[in-house]
């Protein structure tokens, strides 16, 4: 709380890709009473690889072929091509028909 004010300040650092919106989020859910102002602190670097795949026998018998556990380096990577329209690597099932057998 700010001294001799009825206001609240909220100091937090969030990452840029997942501030996006955020600001008209927060006044839609405190319905304009609250106003956010968003600066930018500086960068900082993951570490974990966005494009890394398993290759050892060990790494494989954990984790599979495909890895699924999440890489937030790999979803950051996949939000930005997408939101600048760029292709992503995701498979989408255009007919599903196709891919099932159907039995009667």
């Amino acid at each position: 709380m700010k001294e001799g004010t009825s206001f609240f300040m909220v100091s937090a650092l969030i990452p840029v890709v997942e501030s996006f919106g955020i600001a008209d989020d927060i006044r839609k859910r405190t319905s304009g009473a609250a106003s956010p102002q968003l600066i930018f602190a500086g960068y900082e670097l993951l570490d974990q690889d966005p494009f890394w795949v398993p290759t050892t026998e060990e790494e494989l018998e954990d984790l599979g072929e495909k890895a699924d556990r999440s890489n937030i380096a790999k979803g950051y990577v996949d939000a930005v091509r997408e939101r600048k329209g760029l292709s992503v690597d995701r498979k989408i099932v255009e007919f599903a028909e196709k891919q099932r057998t159907l039995k009667r």
